[in-house]
């Protein structure tokens, strides 16, 4: 009850507010940044701050001095204790960026303000092209296309088009991207920011040359108009300057990725090997004399990022190669791995950080078993990644 009693007080001070603002002359010159729209009242981003503070005041006279709140505080009541949501206002070319004042409202048209009656748009998941966010990118040009919103960003050695399937693509792996989140903020929840992430990292990206090991998409090996560029762990597959697909090599994306193209591979290139349903952290499993010995999907991602740095000819590969390709080499090691003492590859378990009920070895690769005889995790003792040491322990033999 006493909730709904603070909502009703709460919306009947927002509409004595709304209604004030008509004959407030020092807010006149802010009347264009505004709309009352049925939902409440719409503050594009240049008249926020104003907004804000014209509140402060009219509260602060109507309480005869009582409501004394701080700005921030003031912010946190108008949007009702929440983040302001930015959205879009789009009245035929023109187009307003801001957060919505939420109040009830039958008939905006009613307060002698500029108003809207039809819907507005979450920028979080939408762009505009209008946008001055957007506008503010250096070498980036939106429109829409043929396929939807498409963006256009120069290069030195053309431009990159960019369709809107892709950017909203790029999102869902913002989504589940710890890297991503970590460098971009909000990228999670918002494609503006993810846009601008993706934006970042295709301009970034370089050439990889067929030369370079690398798993790649099956499809790609034999392509001759698609090309691949890399910036960090993302790789952009192109094809004639038009932008096809976003890949995190990294994480659960590279888990992904992996158990998706061996899906597509051919049966035999997996042998006996038999995957799991998608949902699952394994990526599949063996029957070896009646028993079954099962994969983690991080043992196999693991081994798909260590052996493009592997040193043994035999291990190595000479450039890109498919999941299908790299599940035969794992598979091989692995099937020739013997059982080994945790205390003589103690060294190797405590750089890469890896636990295990027991251990097999193959080499210099370790695979770390759990009690149910999972392949949990991967080592390549020979191979020294960036901020690993290269401090030789006597242990490891």
């Amino acid at each position: 009850m006493a909730e709904g009693q603070a909502q009703q007080a709460r919306e009947a001070s927002l509409v004595k507010f709304i209604e004030s603002l008509k004959g407030n002359k020092g807010f006149e010159a802010r009347r264009n940044d505004i709309r009352v729209v049925p939902k409440g009242l719409f503050v594009s981003e240049s008249a926020f701050e104003c907004v804000v503070e014209t509140f402060q005041k009219w509260m602060l006279q109507e309480s005869q001095g009582i409501a004394d709140k701080s700005i921030e505080k003031t912010k946190q009541w108008l949007f009702d204790g929440a983040t302001p949501e930015r959205q879009y206002l789009v009245e035929g070319k023109s187009v307003l960026t801001g957060s919505l004042i939420t109040v009830t409202i039958p008939a905006p048209q009613k307060f002698g303000l500029p108003y809207y009656l039809g819907s507005l748009l979450p920028a979080a998941d939408y762009l505009h092209p209008a946008d001055p966010e957007l506008s503010g990118l250096a070498g980036v040009s939106l429109s829409q296309g043929r396929l939807g919103l498409e963006a256009k960003i120069a290069r030195r050695d053309g431009p990159l088009l960019i369709p809107e399937s892709v950017i909203k693509s790029f999102r869902q792996i913002a989504i589940g991207s710890r890297f991503l989140q970590r460098r971009y903020p909000g990228c999670e929840s918002s494609l503006l920011v993810s846009f601008k992430a993706l934006v970042n990292l295709a301009k970034r990206a370089r050439r990889v040359p067929r030369s370079f090991p690398m798993v790649v998409p099956y499809d790609l090996l034999n392509s001759k108009n698609k090309g691949l560029r890399a910036s960090g762990k993302f790789v952009f597959i192109e094809e004639r300057g038009v932008l096809n697909r976003v890949i995190e090599l990294h994480g659960r994306h590279l888990s992904s990725f992996l158990r998706g193209e061996l899906e597509r591979a051919p049966r035999d290139k997996l042998g006996s090997f038999k995957l799991t349903p998608k949902h699952r952290d394994l990526m599949g499993f063996y029957e070896v004399k009646g028993r079954r010995v099962a994969v983690h999907a991080r043992a196999f991602s693991e081994f798909a990022e260590l052996i493009r740095r592997a040193r043994e000819p035999r291990e190595r590969f000479k450039g890109w190669f498919s999941a299908a390709e790299c599940f035969e080499k794992f598979a091989s090691l692995y099937q020739l791995s013997q059982p080994i003492e945790k205390r003589r590859i103690s060294a190797s378990l405590e750089r890469f950080g890896i636990e295990g009920s027991s251990f097999k070895i193959c080499g210099g690769w370790i695979f770390a078993m759990s009690k149910e005889q999972t392949v949990m995790r991967t080592v390549a003792r020979h191979i020294r990644l960036p901020g690993h040491s290269r401090k030789k322990v006597n242990s490891d033999g």
